[in-house]
């Protein structure tokens, strides 16, 4: 199965505009309070929509699966990328080192589903981490130790969408997007208590708090439920490799840093690993109607 190239570009999108914003809500609030405001609302206001539309909630073992991939995505991911952000690890960089997922995604979901990786997801891979080195190839020695706490995030984003595939995917993206982020609230929230700093702008806070939940938590892990259940998480986080790209390019109007020639060069090769990344071939999608689901090679 092939992701869409509309649903592909709008994730795309989404995900990418996350990096900026949320380095300028960091900068102006400890992270990890942020991150609780934001998946407190994210949480409340997914339950609503799941309610109205009397989406199905997950229960038992289903629910406890939810809830582990939600620690994950969540609560590892997000805490990992605000705090470096506030350790100064750039918005660009930090898209970089969450664009390496599709290569330990893959590697990883093939262990898990015991299948091989395919020429044509190879292509992708290896165009994947070409398109994110020519986006970001000025500045590959900005990283410090902040980005540790980003490697951290990309880990659990991995792990997280492998154990998606493999546990959640008949879970509704509503109710499980509801409490995939109220469990990690109080996870977040319990790091929360160790900062010592204030908010130092309000206005910039809200601002931007409010487009992270509404985009990001709502719009962004909603498209990553979908695309896990559709395309596998190999091809969805195939996408990443473009974000860095679009990351420097909305961080442009937003931070003020002008994108480079490698940027250009990063979105042509990144568009290509996307192609053929999000590719599925017949004979696995055939496989993910059994039991237990399998990622094509």
């Amino acid at each position: 199965m092939r992701i869409k190239p509309g649903f592909a570009a709008g994730t795309v999108l989404v995900w990418a505009s996350g990096y900026p914003v949320g380095a300028l809500a960091v900068a102006v609030a400890p992270p990890f309070l942020m991150t609780t405001i934001r998946f407190a609302l994210a949480a409340t206001l997914m339950a609503l929509v799941a309610m109205v539309t009397s989406a199905r909630w997950p229960r038992g073992w289903a629910l406890v699966h939810t809830c582990v991939a939600g620690l994950l995505v969540q609560a590892c991911q997000f805490s990992g990328v605000y705090l470096g952000l506030r350790l100064g690890v750039p918005a660009s960089v930090t898209a970089l080192v969450i664009s390496c997922t599709p290569v330990l995604t893959a590697v990883v979901a093939a262990r898990v589903f015991r299948v091989r990786i395919g020429l044509t997801r190879l292509a992708g891979l290896v165009l994947g981490v070409a398109a994110v080195l020519a986006a970001l190839s000025d500045r590959l020695g900005s990283f410090g130790f902040g980005a540790v706490f980003t490697v951290l995030g990309m880990l659990g984003f991995v792990a997280g969408g492998v154990y998606q595939q493999k546990f959640c995917r008949d879970t509704d993206f509503r109710s499980g997007n509801a409490v995939q982020h109220a469990v990690s609230v109080p996870v977040v929230g319990l790091l929360a208590l160790t900062e010592n700093a204030g908010v130092t702008d309000w206005r910039q806070f809200w601002l931007t708090v409010t487009f992270l939940v509404l985009v990001n938590s709502m719009g962004g892990a909603s498209l990553f439920l979908v695309g896990v259940r559709n395309g596998g998480a190999a091809a969805m986080t195939t996408l990443s490799s473009v974000v860095p790209s679009v990351t420097a390019l909305i961080a442009w109007p937003l931070l003020g840093q002008v994108p480079t020639a490698g940027v250009g060069a990063g979105l042509v090769l990144g568009f290509g690993a996307c192609w053929l990344g999000a590719a599925t071939p017949k004979s696995s999608v055939a496989r993910t109607a059994v039991e237990e689901p399998r990622i094509g090679g």
